[in-house]
């Protein structure tokens, strides 16, 4: 038996009209779902119109060219200053470029932030010509500062994300420092250490590190430990000044028993351990600067009795 169905559309109205004959229950299902489908496609239609263009997001793209410093320097009377600078490409992006200037081992930061300008001010920050993508700055070195290695790092802040996450370090350079003053060996005295301790118990030590070049001249500080039946004990990896002595510190660390940093006191925290030789301890105290070639200091030994 065939059973038949309409859809009656009134043109003239926004509402259409369906009309049903002896529909059985599988079959007004069947419809059901085929107007739903009608309606969700006729809601995505009268959604308001996408844009013809396309909407481009804005992008950091700037790349480093290249980058201009001294590998050496020496300051004299004449000539203290360094000009430094990076080659940038796709500079749209870019809010400010700057460099900061410390010393390799990260003890000292000299400059914190110096502006490297596209500017054409051949006098004022060293840049030869404006907007070419050249950024240049200019900096003192001070015959004051300490002989040595300095890292010049650079930065880049971009105008399209927030803070700090809109600042980057895109590159790094090592120059070799001489102030032209002439190198002094660092001198070591007032050492300050227990005639005698008892295994297991904690004990400090210092000694007093000078130099004629300054305070910000002294490399290490480090001593060499013989046990009693002659042997050179050997450091640990935190403890190790590179060379297998045990290096002492000035940086106000409590855990090596150091009280202030850059007093030039440098102290060592220390304990034998249960196991330990009892008898005579030889402590070996020596520093070095940093000049080029460094120069090293006086030794102080002294025995320890350890029970």
């Amino acid at each position: 038996m065939m059973f038949s169905f309409f859809i009656h559309t009134d043109d003239n109205s926004s509402n259409s009209k369906i009309h049903f004959s002896l529909i059985p229950l599988h079959m007004k299902k069947f419809v059901i779902n085929i107007l739903s489908l009608l309606l969700i496609a006729s809601a995505f239609i009268s959604c308001d119109k996408i844009p013809d263009g396309i909407v481009e997001s804005k992008l950091v793209n700037y790349k480093v060219v290249s980058i201009s410093a001294p590998t050496t320097f020496s300051t004299n009377s004449s000539d203290s200053v360094i000009t430094t600078s990076v080659e940038l490409q796709r500079i749209t992006t870019i809010n400010a470029v700057w460099c900061s200037i410390k010393l390799i081992d990260g003890s000292a930061t000299k400059y914190s932030r110096v502006d490297l300008l596209d500017n054409g001010d051949l006098q004022k920050n060293g840049d030869q010509k404006k907007d070419d993508g050249i950024y240049s700055g200019k900096f003192v070195m001070s015959k004051k500062y300490s002989n040595g290695k300095y890292q010049i790092e650079y930065l880049v802040e971009d105008n399209v994300r927030t803070s700090p996450d809109n600042v980057k370090k895109v590159g790094a350079s090592i120059f070799l420092f001489d102030n032209g003053q002439t190198n002094f060996a660092p001198v070591l005295s007032n050492l300050i250490i227990p005639v005698s301790v008892n295994r297991g118990e904690s004990f400090t030590f210092t000694i007093k590190a000078e130099d004629p070049n300054g305070l910000t001249d002294i490399s290490q500080v480090y001593f060499k430990l013989v046990r009693p039946d002659g042997t050179t004990a050997t450091p640990g990896s935190q403890d190790d000044n590179g060379s297998g002595f045990f290096l002492m510190h000035d940086d106000g660390n409590s855990n090596y028993g150091d009280i202030k940093a850059g007093d030039g006191i440098y102290s060592f925290k220390n304990s034998f351990g249960a196991t330990s030789q009892t008898g005579t301890w030889k402590f070996e105290f020596q520093a070095k600067d940093k000049g080029t070639p460094f120069k090293l200091s006086n030794v102080i030994t002294f025995n320890l009795i350890v029970n």
